[in-house]
């Protein structure tokens, strides 16, 4: 597949261009017959994901004229810094960041290669030499490899603490009201649900309200455990919620109908219930921790979904149990909390 090289004297046009490969590439993956995890057809809502990805990309190119051939490292570096900040100049800066975690730094570098990769119609798979060169760095060459990764990031008993005191902080009633945006309430509170019931950032964003259970909890009105519905990753599962993260929970349902927010996802985009995208909520989730004073530039939001399996092994909780509140099918997975879990740590 010959293609015609960008003109990168037309950011608009090239800006469509760049598009237009991603959805060329779209195209060909669900054509594809291949097993290969570059080539074969994308399962569910990946192929939203990634373009939502590639979205937040092109207009670093299409503002510098930068076509696919053309990227070198120092603007790949240059691109990944810029999103370990915040792209978007309505949402502040993540300060105190080292930059993405290498997971996800990973993540777009891959994408960026699989598409240069097809736009060139190399049929032997030949990377993108820049990106090829980056991926080979050990920073994000072993980023996926959980045997050559370190233990898993959490937070000490004084970290968990001031997190929570942040997230579920209120408006203090002696002081002139100043009432917290509804979206400053939504990202506090999905941070509160990583901790407190052990979420992932994309189970976050796939929770329903008919997943929160309320009746038949200790407290009336007070959520107590939540229902996930199944995806490419994970099986459909429940898991418990922490006290405090219940309460944060119920606080954000009555900020949630006052503004009459739509739809039947718990924490939706926009007023009428659009789903929350994978790069946006990963941004404003991480700057809650950042606002918060918790350092985000080692094990990202995942570190909270950590902290929440360590306590609960630490408070006596089967591995079994905690992997199924996990969503994890294989309860080895467990290994890298039993390393720590060896001595004594330091969890909420």
């Amino acid at each position: 597949m010959a293609t015609a090289p960008f003109n990168p004297s037309d950011s608009t046009d090239l800006a469509e261009r760049l598009k237009s490969a991603f959805e060329d590439w779209v195209t060909w993956r669900e054509r594809s017959n291949s097993r290969s995890r570059s080539s074969k057809p994308l399962r569910g809502a990946s192929a939203e994901v990634y373009r939502e990805m590639w979205n937040a990309f092109v207009p670093f190119c299409a503002e510098r004229g930068l076509d696919l051939q053309s990227l070198d490292e120092d603007h790949l570096r240059a691109f990944l810094a810029i999103r370990s900040v915040g792209s978007n100049p309505e949402m502040p800066a993540a300060s105190g960041s080292a930059g993405l975690s290498p997971r996800y730094a990973r993540r777009f570098l891959t994408l960026i290669d699989w598409i240069a990769s097809h736009r060139a119609a190399d049929e032997q798979g030949q990377s993108h030499p820049a990106v090829r060169r980056l991926l080979d760095r050990p920073e994000y060459k072993y980023a996926n490899a959980g045997h050559k990764n370190p233990p898993p990031e959490y937070l000490n008993d004084a970290q968990s603490a001031q997190l929570i005191a942040f997230v579920t902080q209120r408006p203090d009633p002696k002081m002139p009201p100043v009432a917290l945006a509804w979206k400053e309430v939504r990202d506090r509170t999905a941070v509160a649900l990583m901790l407190g019931a052990g979420l992932t950032p994309g189970d976050v964003r796939a929770l329903r309200l008919s997943g929160v259970s309320i009746e038949g909890g200790s407290e009336a009105g007070v959520p107590w455990k939540l229902a996930l519905p199944g995806n490419g990753n994970f099986p459909a599962r429940e898991t418990p919620l922490a006290a405090w993260a219940g309460h944060q929970l119920a606080y954000w349902l009555v900020v949630r109908r006052e503004h009459e927010i739509g739809g039947s996802f718990v924490f939706p985009s926009t007023r009428n219930g659009k789903q929350w995208s994978d790069t946006r909520s990963f941004l404003n989730c991480r700057e809650v921790l950042s606002i918060a004073g918790i350092s985000s530039d080692a094990g990202g939001l995942f570190k909270l979904r950590h902290s929440f399996a360590l306590r609960q092994l630490s408070a006596g909780k089967s591995e079994a149990e905690v992997a199924r509140w996990l969503g994890l099918l294989d309860v080895n997975g467990m290994a890298r909390y039993r390393r720590l879990l060896t001595s004594p740590i330091d969890v909420a």
